[in-house]
């Protein structure tokens, strides 16, 4: 008899908890919630334009023959001297979302408990689990440079730099002039390029099957030719590089900031080195668009909010990059702070609804139940 009491005991309580447990996870109202004692201080959005500039380098470096590339090997006003060049290949914008100081706010009472921010206390969401993406760390390194070989010229001749010995004289050989081994050098590409004809003529049935020794010794005949060419002609090293900026617009009134500085032969600088020409970014705003947004945004009666909740409706910009009068690049991006703030309405904030924040705009992204 004891044991059936307590069963029957066990019975009644798990009954009797098993609404506790069933219950669904539906979000509490602000009511439910209880009194927040207190407040939450978050921050609104500004809108950040990421830049990413993709750049080649090229050193040159003119022949040691260079003089006599005319007279040996028919070429025409080889460079004689030095240099190094950069140019902007591509040139790409992003957005990215930065706490506004002048957009900090304080959320008080029940609704507080419901906020979702970043870590870097920008609104995400309300009665939401919303959550920042990934943030990204730009780094950009200002002196890379080519990687050069240890030895430019390796190639420079495949002869004795001296003369061979006469038998006759007791004196050793002199040592050649840089004409006679610009002309050994002449004679040596003539000669390969003729053995490169021979080959280019060769009988195919009688390759290899593959072709693969065929095709190596070509590779090799090119690459040797090219060598000795480039002590007329000169030799370029190439490579490339990419350059992240960031830049943030404080205000409207914002109209152009220097984005970076550049120049075509020394290459991406800071904006503050006044030793290359700025690359500029102006900023073109939709005025129609803003007073658009502001007409609207002005509340009509039983919306008016105590909350100290606020979201942002972003204007539309143009954003160029400019090189003096030439532009390089252009987008068209929705920036927070050229927009409006507005108050959330207090019905939309009861506990009913579940709203998403965009990161970088500040504006509405999702109403859910």
């Amino acid at each position: 008899m004891n044991n059936f009491l307590k069963l029957s005991l066990a019975v009644l309580f798990v009954w009797t908890s098993f609404p506790l447990l069933a219950k669904d996870d539906k979000k509490k109202g602000a009511v439910e919630l209880g009194t927040f004692q207190g407040g939450i201080v978050y921050s609104l959005p500004r809108t950040g334009i990421r830049i990413f500039a993709d750049v080649a380098q090229e050193k040159f470096f003119h022949g040691p023959y260079y003089e006599f590339a005319q007279k040996y090997i028919g070429i025409k006003n080889a460079p004689s001297a030095d240099g190094e060049q950069w140019r902007i290949t591509n040139l790409r914008l992003e957005t990215f979302g930065t706490p506004d100081p002048s957009e900090v706010h304080r959320a008080n009472g029940a609704v507080a408990s419901m906020l979702s921010l970043s870590d870097d206390g920008v609104l995400l969401g309300i009665n939401s689990p919303a959550k920042a993406e990934p943030s990204k760390v730009a780094t950009t390194v200002f002196t890379p440079s080519v990687v050069l070989p240890k030895e430019i010229w390796p190639e420079l001749s495949m002869h004795s730099f001296f003369e061979e010995k006469d038998s006759t004289k007791q004196s050793s050989g002199k040592i050649k002039s840089f004409e006679e081994k610009a002309a050994e050098a002449a004679s040596d590409i003539l000669r390969l390029r003729k053995q490169k004809s021979l080959l280019l003529d060769a009988d195919y049935d009688n390759l290899p099957p593959d072709g693969k020794s065929y095709e190596v010794v070509v590779e090799e005949l090119n690459k040797v030719i090219s060598d000795y060419e480039a002590l007329f002609i000169g030799k370029s090293f190439k490579t490339t590089h990419t350059y992240v900026f960031e830049v943030v617009p404080e205000a409207k009134g914002a109209k152009a900031l220097v984005a970076f500085r550049f120049s075509p032969t020394s290459g991406v600088m800071s904006d503050s080195n006044v030793a290359g020409k700025p690359i500029m970014l102006d900023l073109d705003s939709s005025a129609d668009l803003t007073r658009s947004i502001e007409a609207k945004s002005i509340p009509v009666a039983g919306e008016t909010s105590a909350n100290g909740l606020f979201y942002r409706t972003p204007g539309t910009v143009v954003a160029r990059l400019l090189s003096g009068g030439d532009v390089l690049a252009q987008a068209r991006l929705s920036m927070a702070q050229f927009g409006v703030v507005s108050a959330f309405p207090d019905g939309l904030i009861n506990g009913d609804y579940s709203i998403e924040i965009h990161p970088a705009t500040g504006a509405i992204r999702r109403v859910g139940n």
